[in-house]
């Protein structure tokens, strides 16, 4: 059989043994298990809608674009509901959007294509483009002529069905678990972006679908609106586990941007050492130095040696970008040198890492404005400045992948090249405090 398109099969008459037209074509019924190309196993008839008379697809015996002709006399049929694992093509799959993992964007599926593998018939594809549409409305085979004429042919956009991520419908908890591993294979930043062109309900199928740290990165990838809307729909629970994967800082920033009744009730979920770190960020203006700081920094006793250090590095879990420097602090936390990981490895496994420290560290107060962290950023070259406080205590580091953020947000893309000239000058006069 050559590929058929759902459009074009529902409302075709249904015929018996015989070959006597009793009824027609209403919709196609798949199952949707793990299978990549869904397999047809039943219809449902126009004459009955309330689901309960789905007939097998071990009942036909023959399917074209004229309709279907069953193997058996219409008094013998068996009728059954439809069961949890099967959807309604029509009714819950055209017209809906999907994610194409390929292309990583939002598209309508206009229709789906249809096509005899192995004995049974299975959708090989969903068709996004606009000769599904014209097809529709059967107007597919004189604008196709009348364009090729002209030499511009209308061509296909059919999207293979293993690369589709369904969303929506009644059902969507099962049609999730089968595309939960297509969407782990997209990078965050990409499903972040998806999300801006989904809706409400289908940010939270995704973010529900995902795994609660894949979700964490994407959360912290998405535009605040995004963030603030995902938290507030997701349900409580699945919400703080989300917020207990991100960075510290991320996730204050997400709840600051909350209701004050809803972000008290997810910290109050979330776990105690996580809850107690995030509600201190809060406590800072968000638009200073402490107000962008991450928590998630790696500071060490200057009684420390190399061999010490790198030990305590193999058993610490940060993110790479936490680990740019590592601060020496004293005996009440308060900065006293910075060492680089490159004299951890040229030097000798026994030496004092005070021996190796900087101590002369550039660093912003907690009330640094943001234009203050990004021109000490610039003018030290660095790619994170330590936050402290007025007694020279170490609270946290901004890190330039932040700065950049806050400042893309402020002034724009176009505007970022020459702010940060003027950053540069700023910092050239000024400079940060220096340790």
């Amino acid at each position: 059989m050559s590929s058929l398109y759902v459009s074009a099969v529902i409302g075709k008459p249904v015929y018996d043994a015989s070959g006597e037209s009793f009824d027609s074509i209403s919709d196609l019924v798949i199952f949707h298990g793990t299978e990549k190309f869904p397999r047809i196993t039943g219809i449902l008839l126009k004459g009955d809608r309330s689901r309960v008379a789905v007939i097998p697809w071990d009942a036909v015996a023959g399917f074209s674009g004229d309709g279907i002709k069953l193997r058996m006399a219409r008094r013998h049929l068996a009728p059954r509901p439809l069961q949890p694992d099967e959807i309604l093509l029509s009714e819950d799959v055209l017209d809906s959007q999907v994610v194409d993992t390929d292309d990583i964007k939002v598209v309508r599926v206009n229709d789906l294509e249809l096509r005899q593998i192995g004995g049974e018939v299975r959708v090989v594809g969903a068709d996004v483009g606009t000769r599904a549409l014209l097809r529709r409305l059967g107007l597919e085979p004189f604008v196709c002529r009348a364009l090729a004429r002209l030499g511009r042919p209308l061509s296909e956009r059919v999207i293979p069905w293993n690369l589709v991520v369904a969303l929506g419908g009644e059902l969507t908890p099962l049609r999730l678990s089968i595309s939960r591993e297509k969407l782990k294979d997209i990078h965050p930043a990409d499903l972040a972006e998806l999300l801006e062109d989904l809706g409400h309900e289908e940010r939270v199928e995704v973010m529900t679908a995902l795994p609660e740290d894949h979700a964490a990165e994407v959360l912290e990838e998405a535009e605040p609106e995004v963030q603030q809307s995902v938290i507030q729909e997701l349900p409580s629970e699945r919400a703080s586990d989300i917020l207990d994967e991100m960075k510290p800082d991320e996730a204050a920033d997400v709840l600051g941007e909350l209701p004050e009744e809803r972000a008290e009730e997810l910290i109050a979920l979330m776990e105690e050492d996580k809850a107690e770190e995030v509600s201190r960020l809060m406590q800072y203006e968000p638009e200073t130095a402490a107000g962008k700081m991450t928590t998630e920094f790696i500071a060490l006793p200057g009684w420390m040696t190399v061999e010490q250090v790198i030990a305590r590095l193999r058993e610490t879990r940060l993110d790479a970008e936490s680990i740019f420097y590592l601060y020496v602090v004293d005996n009440i936390g308060r900065l006293v040198g910075v060492l680089s990981m490159r004299s951890l490895v040229i030097s000798p496994s026994d030496a004092p890492i005070t021996q190796l420290m900087r101590s002369d560290v550039a660093t912003v107060r907690t009330s640094a404005t943001v234009e203050d962290v990004a021109g000490a950023l610039v003018k030290y070259d660095l790619l994170a400045v330590p936050v402290v406080e007025e007694d020279g205590r170490l609270v946290g580091i901004v890190t330039i992948d932040h700065v950049m953020d806050t400042l893309l947000e402020k002034y724009g893309p176009r505007k970022l090249g020459g702010g940060f000239d003027l950053l540069r000058r700023k910092a050239a006069r000024e400079g940060p405090t220096a340790q």
